[in-house]
């Protein structure tokens, strides 16, 4: 499926209109339509990471021909633990450590259940490292 029927598809689904989704994404409903029309294709990739957070689906949807769309919940679960408890730099940081450790799966190699082993090893890492940080870093409480 292409880009622009995505797009529209995404944003019916939604039960946007090209207003609504503009106005969310901080573009011109004229925009949205090239999108759509498949006139255009965004040149910031701020604008795929604002769709792929509007509709809750991953980049790689938005970018490319993969027809799963829906974000894991593992990951956003993993995702908004991490901007609640480290704030936008950390829901930042965790997004493009799941890009990255994306590359590994694309083989296609690891079984699911080792696909969700090895998300949940790196999660817990993750968290250990920012904890670990904020303990030996972060504002000392004055006793």
């Amino acid at each position: 499926m292409s880009f622009g029927n995505k797009i529209r598809n995404l944003r019916a689904e939604n039960k946007l209109t090209q207003s609504d989704l503009a106005s969310k994404l901080g573009v011109s409903t004229r925009t949205i339509y090239n999108y759509e029309k498949g006139n255009l294709f965004p040149k910031d990739i701020k604008v795929i990471k604002g769709l792929a957070e509007i509709f809750n689906v991953t980049t790689d949807y938005i970018m490319d021909e993969i027809d799963v769309k829906i974000m894991p919940e593992e990951e956003s679960t993993f995702i908004n633990y991490a901007k609640d408890n480290f704030g936008y730099k950390g829901k930042k940081e965790v997004e493009q450590l799941i890009e990255k450790t994306a590359a590994i799966f694309a083989g296609g190699t690891l079984s699911e259940e080792d696909q969700d082993k090895f998300f949940e090893s790196i999660t817990k890492l993750y968290f250990d490292a920012k904890r670990k940080a904020r303990d030996k870093y972060g504002r000392q409480s004055s006793k």
